[in-house]
């Protein structure tokens, strides 16, 4: 199975949290309202609404002329005084205005008015006698039909009059954008429209649509164009920001994998630190760990390591032990000496007893082995209760003991021997009503810094012990370095 490193997971996740990023941006881009024309009664400048106003006035005009009953009363009759009387009345109040009254059947004007441009007027009325017309002059014609009382139409009334105002208003409109474009045009027959004013930065007006703003009551309209934006223009700032959040992304992602990372390696570290601890068979007070899922894993093998070593400890110590007395056995005499011997070059002095108990074969002849191997134990007993903590006692096999004074000189453990022998039980009970006295015969000397080997001085011990036994037991002997 190949290794993945968790360097190579960051790696993965910053990449899928980058691809994600990505697709949300798009689909944000993609969702996101587009420039639509705002509605007509949103988007209308206030030149759009002063032009309607001028031209509802003018409506307003029309109908109450056809409704009047001077005008009534010329198309009834069609005396020329009376259609001259209105003419002259209506000339008077307002002298910019052109009026006519138009007949509906014949279509013919009524006495007392100025043809003027009879014919485009008419043209321009409607069929039903309504309608609205402008000419390049920016005059603006209106009309309205002339009911009777019982609703039958008698004709209409034309009413033109010129906007001169219509160029400054028009250079009043604002434009949307700096590079915009706008037209004042006017609705022709069939459809077509006829650029009257114009304003902007033309070229553009081959790459956009327009938005047309109708002005109501009037044949004009306002063609607004806009620049258009380019699709690149458009979406780099969403490219941008998605490059911005992916950095970031990156950033955190992997920030965030090499402190795990490094944490890991921390939190291995200690395991193979308690790893070698236990090999070298000791443990620390404590065993920190930077992440959580590692404490229960080590804290486990923590009480697993402290079971193994102090297993390792008793079975350690049971091999250093000598089974029956309790006390060290000859491979940790050995252990022993060898550590005081090589420390005598640093001017320490240290000295050795060989003990052996006194008659121990007649107890094992007269009451057995069982009552020998009682002896031995009470004696070794013995030993552990008279002696200092800091001597080291150790059964060489048999009946045969030794004791190690470490950092004594030989007067000083002569001292000890015979306050051992003085604190020594006079007898001890070996089985139920055997009782046995208890005595021993001992060799003293001390380690020599003349002495070759290690054993030197525990020879010297011997030999004195032997004095000791050959001098009638129960005392010791000493023999120091030559």
């Amino acid at each position: 199975m190949p290794h993945t490193s968790i360097l190579r997971f960051g790696l993965i996740l910053a990449t899928a949290l980058v691809l994600l990023a990505g697709l949300g941006t798009t689909a944000f881009y993609l969702s996101r309202p587009h420039a639509q024309p705002v509605p007509e009664e949103f988007d209308k400048p206030v030149m759009a609404a002063q032009i309607e106003f001028l031209a509802d006035a003018l409506r307003r005009s029309a109908a109450r002329i056809a409704a009047h009953p001077q005008t009534l009363a010329c198309f009834v009759s069609a005396a020329p005084e009376v259609c001259q009387t209105q003419a002259a009345n209506l000339h008077a109040l307002n002298q910019d205005a052109t009026v006519l009254f138009v007949t509906a059947e014949q279509n013919q004007l009524l006495p007392g008015f100025l043809p003027g441009d009879t014919r485009r007027l008419l043209a321009g009325a409607g069929g039903d006698g309504t309608g609205a017309t402008a000419t390049a002059t920016f005059n603006l014609s209106l009309s309205h039909p002339v009911m009777d009382s019982d609703g039958k139409r008698l004709g209409f009334v034309i009413v033109e009059q010129s906007v001169p105002q219509l160029q400054s208003l028009f250079d009043t409109l604002p434009l949307p954008d700096a590079a915009a474009y706008a037209e004042l045009q006017q609705i022709q027959a069939g459809g077509a429209s006829m650029v009257l004013m114009r304003r902007g930065n033309q070229a553009i007006k081959r790459d956009a649509q327009p938005t047309l703003i109708a002005l109501a009551g009037t044949p004009w309209q306002i063609a607004v164009w806009r620049p258009v934006t380019p699709v690149v223009e458009s979406v780099a700032p969403y490219l941008l920001g998605w490059v911005v959040v992916s950095l970031m992304i990156a950033i955190l992602v992997m920030a965030t994998v090499l402190s795990v990372r490094n944490r890991v390696t921390d939190s291995l570290r200690v395991l193979v630190k308690l790893t070698n601890d236990l090999r070298q068979q000791r443990l620390r007070v404590d065993y920190p760990v930077s992440l959580a899922e590692f404490q229960s894993p080590l804290e486990t093998m923590l009480k697993l390591g402290r079971v193994m070593l102090g297993r390792q400890k008793e079975v350690t110590s049971q091999a250093r032990m000598d089974h029956l007395s309790q006390v060290n056995n000859r491979r940790s005499f050995d252990e022993k000496q060898k550590e005081l011997f090589a420390s005598l070059k640093d001017g320490w002095s240290h000295s050795l007893l060989i003990l052996d108990i006194d008659n121990f074969k007649q107890v094992n002849d007269t009451f057995g082995h069982e009552a020998g191997d009682q002896l031995i134990i009470k004696f070794g007993d013995a030993l552990k209760a008279c002696l200092r903590n800091s001597d080291f006692i150790a059964r060489l096999g048999g009946d045969e003991f030794c004791v190690l004074f470490p950092f004594t000189p030989l007067e000083r453990a002569q001292e000890l021997a015979e306050r051992l022998r003085a604190k020594m039980p006079e007898s001890v009970e070996l089985i139920p009503g055997v009782t046995q006295k208890l005595s021993w015969s001992g060799g003293l000397s001390e380690y020599s810094r003349e002495d070759k080997q290690e054993n030197e001085a525990l020879a010297r011990a011997d030999a004195a012990l032997l004095e000791a036994k050959r001098g009638g037991r129960n005392a010791t002997r000493v023999k120091a370095a030559a």
